[in-house]
């Protein structure tokens, strides 16, 4: 996905357009992340019907609230899973289920906004408009898909389903990921220059191993969903064995084998470990590949080291048995983890073209 070249205008310079961008990728960012804690404090069940227009006015006094808990009291997770609630406890989850949903629908009006203006007065070619207007879909594309997955929780099993949080989740990340490529396409810088030295053009092997080690990360964020959906976490809290073994019995007890590797709670656990694994050897080998290519070598050790960061909140957060705080860290974490992968590869597919010399100025990339 590449960002055609766009002149800056007085209006909205490309610094600003960029500025945008970030801006929304914070928003996008904090969604991820407030997400998850729906998720860990059980929140995301708490408001039982999906009213886009309607839903942004909070219940205002306690009457509605004693309304909208009564509602809540006829669906599974009361029923089964918090038969003693009250309303005080209710407004504690309520409220955080409602700002996950508020800020989905601020992140619409932020992004489409200036989409339409910049669009309007072409400062946008129509390409970068397509793909800006790609990724608007795509957001609401994510609204829906999180609703769908909150039906699923909302009819017998009072949990919802795996595999609906595992798109809803993985959804997220490509948005989140989509969203950081065209804000570093924006960003990059154009100065004028006295003197040139020209880079070296990426080779296609570092390109494709760069592209395998974010597979490699993507998949593990989706094991982790299935992690999440199954409450895998909270089985075999040990560390680096499982149940005394490094390949714990019961695996793969099920006849139709890929259900295995999303509905079985000790090979979900397993396959996340074990990918876990084959990344701290990948990400290594990674940066040895890449640890003199100009375009690359100052973000190999940063990925390395957020890498390393994340393999521990893992670690810690299966020992403490899933307390949110570190639960949560590790998933706001492997969003840093995600995001400096997509800027590697971005750096790779959209290289810089030179080190630039301007007079009585540093060297600067362009």
């Amino acid at each position: 996905m590449t960002t055609q070249p766009q002149t800056a205008t007085p209006l909205f310079p490309r610094n600003a357009i960029s500025v945008w961008l970030a801006l929304c990728l914070l928003i996008v960012g904090g969604m991820v992340i407030i997400g998850g804690l729906t998720r860990l404090t059980e929140s995301g069940l708490s408001i039982v019907e999906w009213k886009p227009i309607e839903g942004i006015i909070p219940p205002l006094d306690d009457a509605e609230f004693q309304k909208e808990f009564d509602e809540y009291k006829t669906f599974p997770q009361f029923q089964k899973s918090f038969p003693d609630m009250t309303l005080a406890s209710f407004k504690h989850i309520y409220w955080l289920e409602y700002a996950h949903r508020l800020l989905g629908r601020a992140i619409g009006l932020v992004f489409l906004l200036p989409l339409l203006a910049l669009a309007a007065t072409r400062n946008l070619s129509w390409k970068q408009t397509a793909k800006l207007t790609a990724i608007f879909a795509l957001g609401g594309a994510q609204g829906l898909i999180g609703w769908y997955m909150v039906k699923s929780g909302l009819i017998n099993d009072p949990h919802v389903s795996p595999y609906r949080l595992s798109l809803h989740l993985g959804t997220g990340f490509l948005l989140f990921g989509l969203l950081l490529w065209q804000t570093l396409s924006f960003s990059y810088p154009q100065h004028p220059s006295i003197m040139e030295f020209e880079l070296p053009k990426p080779t296609w092997n570092l390109k494709i191993f760069a592209c395998v080690v974010l597979l490699f990360i993507f998949m593990q964020i989706i094991l982790g969903a299935f992690v999440a959906g199954l409450h895998a976490g909270l089985t075999y809290n040990t560390f680096p064995l499982m149940d005394g073994q490094w390949i714990p019995d019961g695996l793969w007890p099920m006849d139709t084998w890929y259900k295995n590797m999303f509905e079985d709670v000790t090979t979900v656990q397993f396959s996340h470990r074990a990918t876990a694994y084959g990344l701290s050897v990948i990400i290594p080998l990674f940066w040895l590949a890449g640890r003199n290519n100009p375009h690359i070598a100052h973000l190999l050790p940063i990925l390395f080291c957020i890498f390393v960061v994340q393999f521990l909140l893992g670690v810690l957060t299966l020992l403490f048995i899933v307390p949110v705080p570190l639960a949560s860290l590790h998933q706001g974490n492997a969003l840093l983890l995600f995001g400096i992968a997509v800027t590697i590869v971005h750096r790779l597919f959209i290289p810089l073209k030179s080190v630039a010399y301007e007079t009585g100025n540093n060297p600067v990339m362009t």
